[in-house]
């Protein structure tokens, strides 16, 4: 699947991109048809792929800081919101963070261990079986340190080929739109700008050819995957380091000798290679080695956490999305001095299932019968229902706009070049109590209900 930046419209992108990288990738790549065999090949197409990648590797690798791990434990982890309806317990707040991000890492090191075997380091052609073992534990430390000059500067390296990259897709993408609208201009004989296009063309064309020099698309793969599968290492020894107190099943991982040369750094500039990262001076590259206390390391799986909610939570249920757009909902309107329209209204009762429906229009009834009884003191009734909604939105809001924020960072149609640290799934409703939730749910509708009727917002007061 062709990789698309924020901002590029979705339309056709996937044929944008394959029409240009046909027509000209030969004049543009480093190798020329007459290099030898040996020379490593460039990444060209797969360039795309390879700048989502480093993107989540960068994005990984940000969150594990000791400022992002502190404010997971101090902050995220101690938030209402999680605490009402997930849960209070760090350890297992934390086994959840650990297991996302080990399966994040997994993902990445797929895309690594498929860019690896079109290298002609026969070591980066291993890289699925150095990976399996360092998830075993077999894995040498000590010059794996996470915060290190050299570690930043790839880190920087990474975050500036993504970037090109992306620049790269949307020349690529305006090429094609301005051909479009050439032939289009054509066909109604407007003549007269046809100049000013091939003009406007030619100069993008130009543009592009600048931007795949600089960005991931001549780039050969002996020089990006070891940049890669460094930080793969680096990331997996760092949440060994954090999370291993919490979290039993992870390897211990020490700066123990085991026998292993240290890492080398080719820095000759003249070398074909380049900066050559050594797999062989970490782990052991020529077999799997599975020990007692087996891990799961398919890099092939993913997702495996989502489908670990339990029974009597909103993701098990499949509800974490639909839930939150009923709350975001909820908390516009009680926000807003407008009325609800009747549509809206209905749009929003037919979001709920059929047992919230019950629950809801029970609640009503009852308030409802409640008011027959006392006409007076509704402004303060209205009141009262503002003070105690502004108390739910309060730690309800926040899980429900993370929830939607964790499935948009995860829609491959719209993930950007933001490498900040994302949302976890523990922030979310997909863990959230199911009970609890739907509770809350009814109890802002009804008062969102209540105060419409009391302050005669609408023709009808209430969301049924």
């Amino acid at each position: 699947m062709a990789w698309r930046p924020a901002g590029i419209n979705k339309s056709s992108n996937k044929s944008h991109v394959s029409r240009h990288t046909k027509s000209s990738s030969s004049s543009l790549s480093l190798s020329s048809p007459s290099s030898s065999s040996s020379c490593s090949p460039t990444l060209q197409i797969l360039a795309f792929e390879t700048a989502k990648c480093m993107v989540r590797l960068v994005a990984l690798y940000k969150s594990l800081s000791d400022d992002e791990f502190h404010r997971l434990r101090n902050g995220i982890m101690k938030s209402p919101g999680v605490v009402t309806l997930n849960s209070d317990d760090e350890t297992y707040l934390l086994s959840l963070a650990c297991e996302e991000m080990l399966e994040n890492l997994d993902q990445a090191a797929a895309i690594v261990s498929r860019l690896g075997k079109k290298c002609i380091d026969v070591e980066l052609n291993k890289f699925d079986i150095a990976y399996h073992n360092m998830k075993q534990g077999i894995i040498d430390a000590r010059t794996l340190d996470f915060n290190t000059e050299h570690v930043v500067k790839t880190i920087d390296q990474m975050e500036k080929y993504a970037c090109s990259t992306s620049v790269l897709y949307a020349s690529l993408v305006g090429v094609d739109e301005m051909e479009i609208s050439k032939r289009k201009k054509w066909r109604r004989n407007s003549g007269s700008k046809i100049d000013y296009f091939n003009e406007e063309i030619s100069s993008r064309r130009k543009q592009v050819i600048h931007f795949r020099k600089i960005s991931l698309w001549n780039q050969t793969f002996d020089k990006i995957v070891p940049l890669m599968a460094q930080i793969v290492a680096i990331i997996f020894v760092r949440i060994c380091t954090v999370f291993e107190p919490f979290v039993s099943s992870l390897p211990c991982i020490t700066a123990k000798n085991r026998n292993f040369n240290r890492l080398h750094y080719n820095s000759n500039p003249k070398s074909p290679k380049g900066v050559t990262f050594r797999l062989s001076s970490i782990t052991k590259i020529d077999k799997f080695i599975t020990k007692i206390r087996y891990m799961d390391v398919n890099t092939e799986k993913s997702q495996m956490l989502v489908q670990s909610a339990p029974e009597n939570t909103v993701g098990a249920a499949g509800l974490a999305l639909r839930y939150a757009n009923v709350i975001i909902m909820a908390e516009a309107y009680f926000y807003s001095s407008k009325m609800i329209t009747n549509d809206a209204r209905e749009y929003m009762f037919e979001m709920l299932p059929m047992n919230l429906k019950q629950m809801l229009r029970g609640k009503l009834k009852s308030h409802w019968h409640k008011d027959a009884e006392a006409r007076e003191g509704q402004q303060g009734v209205a009141e009262g229902w503002k003070a105690a909604l502004e108390e739910i939105f309060e730690w309800l809001a926040p899980v429900a706009h993370d929830t939607l924020q964790w499935q948009q960072e995860r829609n491959l149609e719209q993930r950007n070049l933001d490498a900040k640290p994302t949302v976890l799934l523990l922030q979310t409703l997909h863990f959230s109590d199911l009970e609890r939730t739907e509770a809350a749910i009814v109890e802002i509708l009804v008062g969102l209900s209540c105060i419409y009727r009391y302050e005669n917002r609408g023709k009808r007061g209430g969301i049924c």
